[in-house]
This record gives structure tokens, sequence and C-alpha cells, in this order.
């Protein structure tokens, strides 16, 4: 009994330790917050109001230059701080946007039910009312998921679509993850500021932009990196689209959508990127006949960081190349049934035209003649019972001959001979191979695979 005692006591001790250590991280946040944040990015400050709330943007370049826009990734303490390389380098042929999501870094920070669906319709309003013009749209992680959600329902305002290390993975399962559900459990208990205070710790700050990063020493674990990202965290309400990460409210699917995105389509990877790895990013690739694939050696998942001249190098490049778009798929109708439907309105037509309609005249019985004989009247002749139309009431005579008997046996019903099978004429089977394994357009003409750069393995 001694030991049992002393393992209930030890355990109730370290949940008290646990739950003190998180109590005391959770008030140096609320303490700590809000952080003075300044942002990294040039050319001229922004604020859009009519899109959920503030949204604020970084904008710079010729206003008479092709539009790009740049999407950040989601995680603890994302701006776009991360697009600091990249920004200047587009600016000086472009017009770039670079726009802090709602919830994160510069932007509002409201207490929405944020959704994937909900930053793609944003994404929309921002490009139709902000952009005004088709844009080339650049997007990191899942923020990449979204902008081919919101290019898949309206093509029409992306040029291109630029995608860097894409959650493949992200809403493929239908049951939650582990993490997700403790997330969720955490949320309900502690209206989701313990695990988003823990997150919002320095020391595994640093430890998430060291994971997303190739190098070991760069830029992206400097102070200066890290004072931002701890500044960009600690901000009136940031709990709130970072529990809905978590939670994996914004993951949306992307593999079912991808071979239906018309606007062109460029996969950039790391290739250190074990998150993302090139295999992955390939069987993404042949998807979509018009989808090229970049793998950048010596970077991970945050190409534009480890690799900014080479990332601009390889994107400008492409968008030279004026890729070409896919056109949207026009459903096609069997030709018999377009024959029929043709035959049918013309004959419709014609007999609307020449054969005149006339109206029917109800028939009219004839007035009964009292004057005639008593017998006539009474019995009627064959010719009067066959020309009254009202079924007759069968006789006990005519119920006794329908009766089956030994001499009159009742006929036994034949089964009815099957019909054959016919196909539905709308129905069609297209054989061949999907156009994107066939050597499409900016793939391999040997194996269907995108191209890739020589030392991308």
């Amino acid at each position: 009994m001694r030991p049992i005692r002393w393992l209930r006591r030890g355990v109730i001790l370290a949940g008290m330790g646990v739950a003190g250590g998180a109590l005391i991280v959770t008030a140096r946040h609320l303490l700590e917050t809000p952080q003075p944040l300044r942002s990294a990015l040039g050319g001229d400050a922004k604020i859009d109001r009519k899109h959920g709330g503030d949204i604020y943007y970084n904008v710079a370049g010729d206003e008479a230059a092709d539009p790009v826009v740049l999407l950040h990734d989601f995680y603890p303490g994302a701006s776009n701080f991360e697009y600091r390389h990249l920004f200047p380098r587009l600016a000086a042929t472009w017009r770039v946007y670079a726009p802090d999501w709602l919830g994160f870094g510069m932007s509002e920070h409201p207490a929405l039910a944020y959704t994937g669906e909900f930053y793609a319709n944003m994404l929309l309003g921002f490009l139709r009312d902000v952009v005004g013009r088709p844009a080339v749209v650049v997007g990191h992680g899942r923020a990449a998921n979204i902008a081919a959600r919101a290019a898949a329902d309206a093509p029409e305002l992306f040029a291109q679509l630029v995608l860097v290390s894409p959650d493949v993975e992200a809403g493929i399962q239908l049951e939650p993850k582990p993490a997700q559900l403790m997330a969720r459990a955490t949320q309900r208990v502690s209206l989701g500021l313990v695990p988003y205070a823990l997150l919002s710790t320095k020391p595994l700050l640093r430890r998430l932009a060291r994971s997303r990063s190739a190098q070991t020493g760069g830029d992206i674990a400097t102070e200066e990196s890290l004072d931002h990202l701890y500044a960009s965290a600690h901000q009136f309400g940031g709990q709130h689209a970072l529990l809905a990460l978590m939670t994996g409210e914004l993951d949306l699917p992307i593999q079912n959508l991808f071979p239906l995105l018309q606007p062109p389509v460029l996969l950039i990877s790391g290739g250190e990127d074990h998150e993302h790895s090139a295999e992955a990013m390939e069987d993404l690739a042949v998807l979509n006949p018009h989808a090229d694939l970049d793998v950048l050696p010596g970077a991970g998942e945050t190409a534009f960081e480890d690799q900014p001249a080479l990332f601009t190098e390889s994107l400008l490049a492409w968008l030279a190349a004026a890729p070409t778009r896919q056109q949207p798929h026009v459903e096609e109708s069997h030709p018999q049934v377009q024959a029929d439907a043709e035959a049918d309105t013309a004959e419709m037509s014609g007999t609307s035209e020449h054969v005149p309609v006339s109206p029917e005249t109800p028939d009219v019985p004839e007035a009964l003649d009292t004057s005639a004989a008593p017998e006539a009247l009474e019995a009627p002749d064959d010719t009067d019972e066959a020309r009254d139309p009202r079924p007759q009431r069968p006789t006990q005579q005519t119920r006794q001959a329908a009766r089956p008997s030994r001499t009159n046996p009742s006929p036994r019903m034949k089964p009815a001979t099957p019909r054959a099978k016919t196909a539905h004429p709308r129905s069609r089977t297209t054989g061949g191979t999907h156009p994107a394994k066939s050597g499409a357009a900016g793939n391999n003409e040997a194996t269907g695979r995108p191209k890739m750069r020589p030392d991308a393995r």
C-alpha cells in the first residue's frame, strides 16, 4: 500500500507542478502583451478595411508594373517579415503587395471563426478591391493551399500561381490528429491562452524558426529575427487565429482541386525540406499538365530565406517564359443525344406551325324519347350496350363463368422476357492516360514527371 500511496502523491505533485508552470507562463505572456511591432519591409504601409477587419500590407514598385502578391505561412509570430529578402528584389520590376493575414502580424486580431474558406474569401476580396487586376500570387505553406482554393474559385483574378512547399497532407484525414484533439481540449478548458503562451516563448520560437530552415546559424535564427517573431506573437487577440491553425480549421486539401487549376502553376520546394519531400511535390505536379516543379538545393521549407538569390532567379525565369494557361473544362454531350434533341425541337416547331389545333366539342347525350314503347326502354339492344362507354357491372352468370374450375382452369402468367441492357446515350468511356503523365508541356517526355534541376537530388 505504501508504494501505491507514494506513486499517487508523486503524480499529484507532478500535475500541480505542470499546472503551476503553465500558470506562470500564461501570466508572463499576459504581462508582456502587447509588444511594439514595426514592419521590416520597405515601400508604403497601407490598411485594407473592407474584408473582415483591418488588414495591414506593404506595397512597393511602379504602379504600372504587373502586380505580385506575397502570402506568408501560418505559425506563431507569422507575418510578412519572412519576405524581407524577396520583397526588395521583386520591387525593382514588379508592383509587389505583401499583406499580413488577419489575426497575424500588424493586422487586426479579432475574435472570429477562422477557417481556410474564410481566408480564401479574404484573399479574393483583396485581389479584387485592392490589386484590381490579375496578379502573380506567391503562397507559402498552408497559404499556398488557400491560394489554390481561391484560384479554383476565381481564376480570372490570377495571372500565375507560385506555391512554395504546399501542405499536401492538409485536410485529407477525416478524423482529427491527437495534437488537434489536445489543442481543442485545452482551448475549452483554458480559453486557449495556455498553449498559445507556451508556443510564444523565445525558446520555442527559436526552435520552430530553425526547423523551417536548412541553415544552422544564419539570419533565420538571429536575435533581430527572433525579436520580431516574439513581438508579432505578443499582440492582443493573437491566440484566436493560431488556435484555429492548431485545431485544423485552416487545413484545405489541395490534391483534388490542383488538376483543375487554370492559371499556370510553379511548385518550388527545398532540397533539404524533410517535411515536403521532392517526391511528394512530383506526385502533386503530375496532376496538372500546366504545372512546373523546381527544387532548390541547399534550401529548406523557407527557400526564399535560405536561398533568396536562387529563388528570385528561378521565379523570374519562369515568369519570363510566359507559361500557357489551362482552358476551362467544358462537358461535351453525346452526338446521338444532341441529334435527338434537334429532331425533337424541329418536330415541335413544325407541328405548332402547320397543324391547327381545333378545340374539342363535348359529347351531348341525346334526349330520351319517352313516347317509345315500354319494351324498347326496358330491353336495350346490343348496339346501345356497345355504344355506352360506361363499364358494365358483372352479373352472376359472368362471375360463375370467370371462376376457375376443372373444366375451365385459370391460365398461368408466363414470366416476362428480360430486356437487354443498353448504355446510356450520355455516358462515355474515355481511354488513354492523363495528359500530365503523357509528356505534357513543362514535364519530362520520358517519364511524365516535371522537370527539376539536375542538382536537386
